[in-house]
């Protein structure tokens, strides 16, 4: 279908705002206090109604993750399940023109984002999933784009997820899916939506880090896109929570590129000035920018709106779960054992009796007090939606996996969860001596001898066993491709267990694990 569409004579102007990895910053307060929290969707909410009293027909997307990563999101995903979600809720309120699916928001369940989906104002993008099988195979799950009017234009908004969500997650939680890449789907279909809608301005949102401008990444190639996508206007990124504002004017058509970066610290805004004369496109100018929301004031009409709900989660987050015999903190975890890193392993084995669980700090900030332990420090204990895996491994796969880990340490490669640690084993870690020769294994933590050539059943998070980090790859040698060659058995959420444990023990000890050690 085409379109007989006509621009007016004159300047247009578009306004893009965009919001992505939310990670349910959505209510102004910390529950524990009231205090204003210096990020959060009712700040988005005040800068989006003073810019619409100047641009009413502003555009409004949101690039994904927005369910996951805070005890609100939570509560709405896996507790209060009758009512319409509280994101949905918000979106509408706000106005929001699309939505991409991002790999948290996938990671939280067909229960949670098929729910969800028909809950929304706006359509839910992500045109590199596809169904697998069945009479729709081949065919997008969720939409591939969206058409609006806005300032007088026709405007095209193409959503993408980011196709290495198989790589982090288990497979239940997106049966019936398969991923593509950016590469593989998104100039094709830029090309057809322009034949069949004729838009004035298109719109590329994809849920992937912005990477290198001249690299075709799988992961993080949105930049890329930016660079080198023919007919879009516009590319979105977000995933790496890299907040990046660029445009390439380079281009037949100038094209700007946003990444906000997560939970509302900032908000995107890209302003487009084109101008049309005899119905035709003439001249343009792109603008992109980093809205810092730090010292806007949240929109008190929103708080107002949403305050029962606040006060349903804070209520559900400052429940008591156990005592805490004394305070320890979180980012001893990186310097060698720790309590944090024992509590995890402790959770781990009890539940599934491994022989040996691998545990990183998946926060390197932050303390537990002495005193009471409530629901909220569960989600800074255990911030990720991780379910508890079994998987066997010899014993020099895991030699030559702690290797891996303990390069990563050492030399601060990447964030704090890529850093795993062994509980079961007895070991030192030598600092200066070369990748692969730093680990050495004495025995396991009860005295009794490893074995290189033995096989042992080793807890680990879902995301590490279907590949998260590279770690099993890279490191042990398996072929993520094939868990099911290594997976022995699958449990349930690790913070469920988390909340189970702390419940039975009534008090925890918090002492940190000594079966291993660096050496300077």
């Amino acid at each position: 279908m085409t379109s007989c569409h006509k621009v007016a004579d004159g300047d247009h102007v578009i306004d893009i705002y965009v919001t992505t990895d939310v990670h349910g910053a959505y209510f102004s307060k910390y529950y524990l206090d009231d205090s204003i929290k210096p990020n959060s969707l009712s700040k988005v909410s005040a800068v989006l109604k003073s810019a619409r009293e100047n641009n009413p027909d502003l555009i409004l997307i949101d690039n994904g993750d927005n369910l996951q990563g805070d005890n609100s999101a939570f509560y709405f995903n896996y507790v209060d399940t009758l009512g319409p979600h509280i994101f949905a809720r918000m979106a509408n309120y706000m106005g929001y023109d699309a939505t991409v699916v991002g790999n948290h928001d996938i990671e939280a369940g067909h229960e949670v984002y098929d729910r969800i989906r028909p809950q929304y104002n706006m359509p839910m993008l992500g045109a590199n999933a596809l169904h697998y099988d069945g009479p729709d195979a081949g065919k997008p799950y969720f939409d591939e784009y969206t058409i609006v009017e806005k300032s007088g234009l026709k405007v095209a908004i193409i959503g993408t997820t980011n196709p290495k969500v198989t790589n982090w997650i288990t497979e239940s939680l997106y049966s019936g899916i398969e991923f593509k890449a950016n590469g593989d789907v998104l100039q094709a279909l830029v090309d057809r939506v322009r034949k069949e809608h004729r838009p004035d301005f298109v719109i590329v949102a994809t849920h992937s880090g912005s990477g290198e401008e001249d690299v075709d990444g799988f992961e993080n190639d949105a930049l890329f896109m930016a660079k080198t996508l023919s007919g879009v206007d516009m590319v979105i990124g977000g995933h790496d929570h890299r907040p990046l504002a660029a445009s390439y004017t380079g281009k037949a058509i100038p094209t700007g590129y946003v990444n906000p970066g997560p939970r509302c610290h900032n908000l995107g805004h890209a302003r487009f000035i084109l101008s049309y004369k005899g119905g035709k496109r003439v001249k343009d100018s792109v603008a992109v920018e980093l809205l810092p929301l730090e010292n806007v004031k949240p929109d008190p009409e929103f708080d107002s709106e949403f305050e029962a709900d606040y006060q349903a989660v804070k209520d559900f987050t400052t429940k008591k779960i156990c005592s805490v015999s004394k305070a320890f903190s979180m980012a001893d975890a990186l310097e060698g054992p720790s309590a944090y890193m024992k509590l995890l392993a402790d959770v781990e084995l009890a539940t599934c009796g491994a022989d040996i669980a691998f545990v990183a700090p998946l926060t390197s900030h932050g303390a537990i007090r002495e005193g009471d332990l409530v629901y909220n420090d569960l989600a800074r204990l255990y911030p990720f939606e991780n379910k508890l895996y079994t998987i066997s491994m010899t014993g020099a796969q895991i030699k030559s996996y702690l290797e891996y880990s303990y390069e990563k340490w050492i030399t601060r490669e990447g964030p704090a969860y890529c850093y795993d640690s062994a509980i079961g084993l007895k070991y030192k870690v030598y600092k200066r001596r070369p990748f692969g020769s730093r680990v050495e294994i004495e025995s396991m933590e009860d005295g009794s001898p490893f074995e290189p050539e033995g096989r042992y059943t080793v807890a680990v998070t879902s995301y590490r066993a279907m590949g998260g980090d590279g770690l099993l790859e890279s490191g042990a040698g398996l072929d993520t491709s094939k868990p099911s060659s290594y997976i022995v058995n699958k449990y349930d959420d690790i913070r469920d267990l988390l909340y189970d444990y702390l419940t039975q023990v009534g008090t925890l000890e918090a002492e940190a694990n000594d079966n291993w050690k660096f050496i300077e």
